[in-house]
C-alpha cells in the first residue's frame, strides 16, 4: 500500500483518551460555509481543485444547505482567464496518443487551460476578500452559530524554524495566509460561534493548532470552540491534485470526508455509510476515520484531538496509575478507545496484518524497515545509469522498432513522413500498431 499505515496505527494508538470534540456535531442556530479552493497560478490550478468545490456544493445541496450562507472564493475569480489546468487525454486524437507513446513522449499530452467553471463565487482567493468576508458575513454570526471552512487548495510549509507549525495555505497570486493570520480572523468572530474545518492541502496539519490562542500550544486552550480535519500532518505534502478530469480516478482526503457524510462517492454511486457508533448518524469524526481507513495515498489524516494529546499529553513514569504506558498492551488501549476509534485501530491493524498485545511496537519496527529500504534503494541507484527494463518497456521497445524498419522517419515525430502518419496516413499508423503480433499482451 501507498499509504503510511505504520504511521497511521501509531497516531490511533497513542491518540486513544481524548475523542473529537462534541461541538463538531450537533443542531445549531445557522451554519455558515467558507470555502476557499484553487490554486496560487494557472500551472498550480489543476482541475481537481475546481472537481472539489463542485462536489461540495452538490453535497450542500443535496444536504438541503445550499440555501445557508456560503462565501465561495476561487483561484482568479471573476477573471474568466484561461487560468485551469486540465488534461483530458480522450481529446487527443488516438494516431497523436500512439505516437507521443512509441516514439516521442506523453508528458503534458492532452493538457490544457480553461476557465474554471465554479458558480456562486464571491471573488478570487485574497488576502483582501478572505478579510472581507470575515469583516462582513463574519459579523452577521451569533452565539450559536457554526462556520464551517473547507479548504481544498495547495500549501506550504512554515518559514518560521521556530514555530515548523504555522504553515500556510497559497491564494491566488502566489499569496498565502498563514495559520497565525487564520487565527486572527477566526478571534475576530462574535462569541459562542463554533468553528469546523476541513482542509486538504498539502501541510494542512498545521492549521490543527487554531485549538490554542494564538496558534501557540503554550497558550492553552482557544476560548472560542474550534475543531479540525485535515488530510496530513504539517511536515508532509497532501495527495489529490491533478489537473485530470477523470473523477473516478480521484484519490484524496475530501472525496472520501463528503463522500461519508452524505452517503454516495463522488461519481455518484452509494455507499454503506460509516456509523461506527450504531447511533444513526455519521458525524465528522466517523467521515474522517472513514478515510483513514478507505483512502490509498501518502496522506497521514489528523484530527484537532489528536495534535491536541500531542502537544498536551505524557505518558506515565514511574509506574502512574492514571497514565498510559508508552508502549501499552494493544487490548488495554481498545479497551479505552471510543467506536470511532475502535473502528481505526482494528482497520488498521488488519490492513497490516497485525495482531497481539504488542502492535504499536511491531508497527513502528515496520516504518521503520520501510524507511530503511528506502534508503537502500536510494543508495544502490546512486551512479547508476540504468535499471532493468520491464517486460512492457521491451514489447514497447520491440513494437517501435518493427515500425522504424517500416518507416525509418519516425526516428523524428517532426519529420514530414511522420506528421503523414498523424493525419493523412494516421489509418495506416493505427492499425500497423494495433495489429502488431505483440499489441495486445503490451
Amino acid at each position: 500500500m501507498n499509504k503510511s499505515l505504520a504511521l497511521l496505527l501509531i497516531v490511533a494508538l497513542n491518540s486513544v483518551g481524548w475523542t473529537s470534540f462534541n461541538l463538531c456535531n450537533g443542531i445549531y442556530a445557522d451554519d455558515f460555509f467558507l470555502t476557499i479552493g484553487g490554486g496560487y497560478s494557472p500551472s498550480g490550478n489543476q482541475a481537481s481543485l475546481e472537481k472539489n468545490v463542485l462536489f461540495f456544493q452538490r453535497f450542500l445541496r443535496d444536504q438541503k444547505l445550499a440555501h445557508r450562507p456560503v462565501g465561495i472564493y476561487f483561484a482568479d475569480g471573476f477573471s474568466n482567464r484561461p487560468s485551469l489546468q486540465v488534461r483530458d487525454l480522450e481529446s487527443v486524437p488516438l494516431p497523436n496518443r500512439l505516437m507521443a507513446e512509441f516514439f516521442g513522449s506523453e508528458r503534458n499530452l492532452g493538457l490544457g487551460y480553461r476557465p474554471h467553471q465554479v458558480p456562486n463565487i464571491q471573488g478570487e482567493t485574497s488576502l483582501e476578500n478572505i478579510h472581507k468576508w470575515f469583516a462582513q458575513s463574519g459579523k452577521k454570526m451569533k452565539a450559536g452559530d457554526r462556520l464551517v471552512i473547507y479548504v481544498t487548495a495547495h500549501g506550504g510549509s512554515s518559514r518560521d524554524e521556530d514555530n515548523p507549525h504555522n504553515t500556510t495555505i497559497y491564494l491566488w497570486n502566489n499569496k498565502r495566509i498563514k495559520v497565525s493570520e487564520l487565527v486572527e480572523h477566526l478571534d475576530s468572530l462574535p462569541d459562542g460561534v463554533v468553528v469546523v474545518t476541513i482542509m486538504v492541502q498539502c501541510h494542512a496539519g498545521g492549521f490543527a493548532n487554531l485549538i490554542f490562542e494564538n496558534a501557540n500550544p503554550e497558550h492553552g486552550l482557544a476560548t472560542q470552540n474550534r475543531c479540525g480535519f485535515f488530510a496530513t500532518v504539517h511536515d508532509r505534502p497532501a495527495a489529490g491534485c491533478t489537473p485530470e478530469i477523470n473523477e473516478a480516478d480521484y484519490e484524496e482526503y475530501s472525496s472520501f470526508f463528503w463522500a461519508a457524510l452524505g452517503g454516495e462517492t463522488r461519481i455518484g454511486q452509494p455507499l454503506e455509510r460509516p456509523d461506527y457508533n450504531g447511533d444513526g448518524r455519521v458525524s465528522f469524526d466517523e467521515a474522517h476515520a472513514y478515510a483513514v481507513l478507505t483512502s490509498d495515498t501518502i496522506d497521514l489524516p489528523i484530527k484537532t484531538s489528536g495534535e491536541f494529546l500531542r502537544a498536551k499529553s505524557s505518558f506515565a513514569k514511574n509506574n502512574q496509575r492514571e497514565l498510559l504506558a508508552e508502549n501499552p498492551p494493544y487490548s488495554q488501549v481498545l479497551n479505552l478507545a471510543g467506536p470511532v476509534d475502535r473502528a481505526i485501530l482494528e482497520g488498521l491493524s488488519a490492513q497490516l496484518e497485525l495482531s497481539g498485545e504488542d502492535r504499536i511496537e511491531k508497527a513502528r519496527a515496520a516504518g521503520q524497515r520501510r524507511t530503511a529500504r528506502r534508503s537502500r534503494r536510494t543508495a544502490s541507484s546512486q551512479g547508476r545509469s540504468s535499471r532493468p527494463t520491464s517486460e512492457r518497456a521491451q514489447l514497447k521497445g520491440k513494437i517501435a522498432g518493427d515500425l522504424k524498419k517500416r518507416w525509418p522517419e519516425l526516428a523524428n515525430v517532426l519529420n514530414p513522413v511522420s506528421l503523414e502518419l498523424v493525419t493523412t496516413r494516421a489509418d495506416k499508423f493505427v492499425n500497423a500498431i494495433e495489429g502488431h503480433q505483440d499489441y495486445e499482451r503490451y
